[in-house]
């Protein structure tokens, strides 16, 4: 009796490690955004949902929408996006080096825009071997939440929040409420914006003139501008939160941006510290400017400032999260 009792503790024990070890997987993610191409690979545990840790991650600045509101016919134009592939092919690469079991891709914005944008994603899906949908904005939005849960290691059902997520060509809010969620559909982003102060506020050409930098006087004028268009189109459900709502901010524009830009080492900003960061950086040119986004960087300030103002957002807490980590923890938690 003993001799088999001890021989299935045995078996029990060097079992352990071997179940263990079928729960692992590595993943790939990929998310074609307006104005940048997200690469993702991670360690997932499949038996309790998580992920583990993040084995490769690549961000190219690949302006597609900046590409497309330049264009005179509404498309992203073959040359750009044909220069841009050997770019992703090469972060392609390595994400299949690290012997990826699936690789899931979305695109968003700027090829639910463009006259031309199923035809070009499935042109780069093909040349990549990677399938790619484009996903509509409640998915995207909803992708976004899911990637604050994956990065904070939390639940659905412990999620008070409101996940915000401004890109290259859109803007998303998105929140539970009663079990039902909560979205805004913005279409004012980083390079729109932008372009509505050069079109605005500096009565240049888009199409001609990339940058409004440096802002300058018309610094009160681009914050008005993004508070306009906060009042009138943000739903009612996002304008009455209280105060003590917590907003999670994701995206380049809010993580990235406007975190570096304000207080590059924290996880947070306030509506004061983004005031008197956009107040100092007005006077800037581009060549003052670093980064591969400059002719929008100064720009974003006045539209998350706009925003904050319009809805009494006193600060922001930002997540480096991408949409890649939400599109692998959501398939791992609804299985």
């Amino acid at each position: 009796m003993k001799l088999h009792s001890l021989a299935l503790v045995l078996v029990v024990y060097f079992s352990i490690p071997s179940f263990a070890k079928q729960c692992l997987e590595n993943r790939g993610a990929m998310d074609f955004g307006s104005g940048t191409t997200k690469v993702l690979a991670v360690r997932v545990d499949v038996c309790q949902k998580k992920i583990l840790k993040v084995l490769f991650e690549d961000r190219l600045a690949i302006s597609f929408n900046e590409a497309f509101e330049k264009s005179a016919d509404h498309k992203i134009p073959e040359k750009f996006w044909q220069e841009a592939l050997p770019r992703i092919q090469v972060s392609v690469d390595k994400l299949r080096a690290q012997e990826i079991k699936k690789i899931d891709a979305v695109a968003t914005a700027v090829f639910r825009n463009a006259k031309n944008g199923q035809e070009v994603i499935a042109q780069m899906a093909k040349a990549l071997g990677i399938p790619i949908q484009i996903i509509s904005q409640d998915q995207e939005a909803e992708l976004g939440f899911w990637s604050v849960l994956a990065f904070k290691s939390w639940s659905p059902q412990e999620a008070s929040m409101v996940v915000w997520d401004i890109g290259g060509g859109s803007m998303q809010m998105f929140s539970w409420n009663k079990g039902h969620p909560q979205i805004f559909r913005g279409h004012l982003a980083s390079v729109s914006f932008k372009n509505e102060i050069l079109k605005v506020l500096q009565f240049k050409n888009p199409q001609e003139v990339s940058s409004p930098n440096p802002i300058g006087h018309n610094r009160e004028a681009a914050i008005q501008l993004a508070k306009n268009h906060a009042v009138l189109n943000v739903p009612p459900f996002f304008k009455n939160l209280k105060p003590e709502t917590k907003w999670m901010g994701i995206g380049g524009v809010l993580s990235m941006s406007i975190q570096k830009q304000v207080q590059r080492n924290s996880t947070q900003f306030t509506a004061e510290e983004l005031a008197q960061t956009l107040k100092d950086r007005a006077v800037l040119s581009d060549t003052q400017i670093e980064g591969d986004y400059k002719i929008s960087e100064v720009s974003n300030l006045a539209l998350v400032l706009g925003y904050m103002q319009a809805l009494h957002i006193p600060s922001v807490e930002t997540v480096p999260a991408a949409l890649g980590q939400g599109l692998v923890y959501k398939k791992l938690n609804l299985k």
